[in-house]
């Protein structure tokens, strides 16, 4: 096992942390704590930044689903102000309260306790104007004023206020979301501790004021819009991010390819590494007898990234050379009506299922055919991961970024030019129908997951951390 240097606190810090939302950033987040203890022998303590009252039953939901163990050490900023709200005010600047507008209209919502735990204010428009978050006695600790038409909400220069701890008075500021950030982050990450952080908002934040720690800064998505080259189009969170990168003592990427990509336009970075999603390869692969050679899969969110669209437009071709073929689509999202009118356009309704979200799905990989990914882009898809640990074939888009850097054409799956339904229709043709390809394919994932392990990402953490000097006294 690889040993992370003693006597150091690591923590891993996120937007939010919530089951059933933002797919494999979140399973990814929640794994590297989990390969830290398993695989580093430290326990990370997980930080999450967003304003959500169920933090303390979140644990439990993230075991249930094998993400999480009672050892897991999961803090949330909100959370721990409801218990204790002294390191706001102590990190609060004087101030008097602003005068607020007459005329409210006051609206509170409750826990799964039935407890108070924010009042939001709206205007006679009906325009939220600030939300008061409450203590577990029902008193406001702090105000967030409403910022709206910025997608880079969280660099607004905007003040929050501090509540004494009647809540009867405001007794200070903080100068914008990075001080609130930072005077959390102050009060529980000792100096000398190393914070490994997987959100860009909250990387910005913790890291544009004074610290004592180590941050490292993990990339979880490909950075350009379409047609997602090297040098197409960034949006503003992804310019501002690329502002701040230098404020971090080191950034990890996913794949080579991007990083490649980020210096062709950025310049080298000696702190730049790659570090790619591990696999974790079942002991034992499973029998070739338990796939359906009829049925492919995707793992996915019903979103515009996604393009779930293709899969289905290339099944009428895929059907007319395998007539019992079948594709099961897992996962939820806000296009599940327009995926479900075409797939009735196109009498697909025999052949076609979405079945929404399922709890357990990783299951369905060890029994199908393959894997179908048809994403206008990624970071480093985790799905293609979980599909090799358990010996399932990939036929994937070539797309910015990971499935280059993971699919061995006809050795664990098949790679087609990104955005060609025709490719997809002849690359999942190829395979259905043909067990002594699948056996062989499914070989081939297998192991590369075996190769791919949480041990080398874990081998490679900790060379990261020595460069950096964390546990050499520098």
């Amino acid at each position: 096992m690889t040993q992370f240097p003693a006597g150091t606190r690591y923590f891993i810090a996120a937007s939010r942390l919530r089951p059933g939302l933002d797919g494999g950033y979140t399973v990814a987040t929640l794994r590297r704590a989990l390969e830290f203890a398993s695989h580093g022998g430290v326990q990370p303590t997980l930080l999450t930044y967003d304003f959500w009252p169920e933090y303390p039953a979140i644990r439990d939901e993230f075991a249930a689903l094998g993400l999480a163990t009672a050892d897991t050490d999961l803090r949330n900023l909100y959370q721990d102000a409801r218990l204790d709200a002294a390191f706001l005010r102590s990190a609060a600047t004087p101030s008097v309260a602003r005068e607020v507008p007459a005329g409210l209209t006051l609206a509170q919502d409750v826990d799964s306790a039935g407890r108070p735990w924010r009042v939001t204010a709206s205007d006679a428009s009906g325009t939220p104007v600030h939300t008061d978050f409450l203590d577990l006695q029902g008193r406001p600790v702090l105000r967030l004023p409403y910022v709206s038409g910025r997608a880079d909400w969280h660099l607004a220069p905007v003040p929050i206020e501090v509540f004494d701890e009647s809540g009867n008075a405001i007794v200070g500021v903080l100068d914008g979301f990075g001080a609130l950030y930072r005077a959390w982050t102050a009060s529980i990450v000792p100096s000398g501790s190393v914070v490994v952080v997987e959100a860009r908002q909250v990387g910005e934040l913790i890291g544009s004021g004074p610290r004592d720690f180590t941050l490292v800064h993990t990339v979880h998505n490909a950075h350009t819009s379409p047609p997602y080259a090297w040098d197409s189009p960034m949006d503003l969170l992804w310019t501002n991010w690329f502002a701040s990168v230098d404020q971090y003592d080191a950034v990890i990427w996913l794949t080579e390819a991007q990083r490649d990509d980020a210096v062709r336009r950025f310049g080298e970075h000696s702190n730049w590494v790659v570090i790619p999603h591990p696999a974790a390869a079942l002991e034992e692969l499973p029998a070739v007898s338990r796939r359906d050679p009829n049925r492919i899969v995707m793992v996915s969110r019903l979103a515009d990234q996604k393009r779930v669209d293709h899969a289905i437009n290339a099944w009428p071709a895929i059907l007319a050379e395998h007539p019992d073929a079948r594709l099961e689509v897992y996962g939820g999202g806000v296009l599940r009506p327009q995926l479900e009118e075409l797939i009735d356009s196109l009498g697909l309704g025999a052949s076609v299922t979405l079945h929404g979200h399922v709890a357990g799905v990783a299951a369905q990989l060890e029994t199908a055919a393959a894997l179908l990914l048809t994403s206008r882009y990624e970071g480093h898809p985790l799905v293609v991961a979980e599909a090799f640990s358990r010996g399932c074939p990939v036929i994937a888009y070539d797309l910015s970024y990971g499935p280059r850097e993971m699919v061995e054409h006809g050795i664990n799956g098949y790679l087609v030019p990104t955005g060609s339904v025709e490719g997809i229709a002849e690359a999942v043709s190829r395979v259905l129908g043909d067990p002594a390809l699948i056996a062989e394919l499914s070989r081939g994932a297998w192991d590369w997951a075996r190769t791919h392990g949480a041990e080398l990402a874990m081998q490679r953490t900790a060379e990261l951390l020595a460069a950096l000097g964390i546990g050499s006294g520098d």
